[in-house]
């Protein structure tokens, strides 16, 4: 028996030590160039490493864990996607983390799922972290961040979805779901979307799980979650910009949420305004800085039977709050060297000083 297990262990460890990876610099530096021809080269399993620099969109039709080196603009930071990107329904479980993916679609129609991120239908429990995801063109009405077919599920987690092209967030959805998918939002923005998560058309069955989350419109109302949709929102923030309204629908329940205007339904909810924020920019997602205020009453002011923060102290409302708070700039949590500098001469039989800098973030 004991020599069977250990062929059954050895078996297995085999099996991991297949899985490969594959790096990605658009400046010619690694094996591959583009994330598509990777993904072309890689088996299920596989991870894949993208260096600083602009990408083509691509499809994911493994499972495949595609990780970037972060979405913010210093030096070796940004990883930046230019086109849509797709997750096949054969992909399940596939991750994509600290990208910044970024497409132009026009206006669609009411029945359009046209998405910057499209995850087809079947798919299952596609992770989504540290991502920014943004739609920049100016006719954007009808057009989502991420959109999930029927039978889908993923988790969006410490991401920012912005509509950047357009003043106006009427007629546009963040995230566009169809009937029967499972949704956990955390830690994450949705700006510019007049309905922050809504479905397509008419859907039955579909669940969702949204906390610690922030919800903004621009020269709109605002409705955080719409359609046929049963679940929870928790310590989020739901602001519509001044002169306009935040609406409720569907069979969502919300609980200590901080809000504009109109609150939830509840009796546990703050009035609040921009003011609670270092700065919250409603036309720019980009310049924002959603970190509380000094003095902020969303400070120790969510659920106080929630986790608490990192600090062990009772749970802010926001993305910063939670066991899962957002982390600035996408850092991944895999190291990434960012700048090398290595000298243009060195002495005969001497020595060379190389130096570096590398980089990584927290892994919560």
């Amino acid at each position: 028996m004991k020599k069977l297990l250990i062929v059954l262990a050895l078996a297995i460890c085999a099996g991991w030590t297949q899985a490969a990876v594959l790096k990605v610099a658009s400046n010619g530096t690694q094996l591959y160039t583009q994330i598509s021809t990777a993904i072309s080269a890689a088996a299920a399993n596989d991870t894949i490493l993208v260096m600083s620099g602009g990408y083509n969109g691509f499809t994911v039709d493994r499972k495949l864990v595609i990780i970037g080196a972060g979405t913010g603009a210093g030096i070796g930071e940004g990883v930046l996607v230019n086109g849509a990107v797709e997750v096949m329904g054969t992909a399940d479980s596939t991750e994509l983390r600290s990208l910044w993916i970024r497409a132009s679609f026009a206006n669609g129609s009411t029945d359009s799922l046209t998405s910057v991120l499209r995850i087809r239908s079947g798919a299952s429990r596609i992770f989504v972290w540290r991502c920014f995801i943004e739609n920049y063109n100016t006719t954007a009405g009808y057009t989502a961040a991420i959109s999930l077919g029927e039978q889908a599920s993923a988790d969006v987690v410490q991401c920012v979805l912005w509509s950047s092209g357009s003043g106006d967030s009427s007629n546009k959805p963040g995230i566009l779901y169809r009937s029967n998918c499972n949704i956990i939002v955390t830690s994450s923005v949705l700006a510019n979307f007049e309905r922050g998560i809504h479905s397509y058309p008419v859907t039955t069955g579909s669940s969702c799980t949204v906390s610690h989350c922030i919800f903004t419109t621009e020269n709109s109302n605002l409705t955080p979650v719409s359609g046929a949709i049963a679940g929870v929102a928790e310590n989020c923030v739901i602001f519509s910009e001044p002169g306009y309204v935040n609406t409720y629908t569907g069979s969502m329940s919300f609980s200590y949420c901080a809000h504009t205007n109109v609150a939830p339904p509840g009796a546990t909810h703050i009035a609040a305004t921009a003011a609670a924020f270092v700065n919250l920019n409603y036309s720019d997602a980009r310049a924002s800085d959603y970190h509380l205020a000094s003095g902020s009453l969303l400070i120790n002011a969510a659920n106080p039977a929630s986790p608490f923060d990192l600090d062990g102290s009772r749970a802010d409302i926001g993305i910063y709050g939670g066991q899962h708070p957002y982390v600035d700039g996408g850092v991944p949590d895999y190291p990434f060297a960012v700048q090398v500098e290595v000298p243009y001469t060195a002495p005969l039989n001497g020595t060379m000083r190389i130096w570096g800098r590398g980089r990584v973030g927290p892994g919560n």
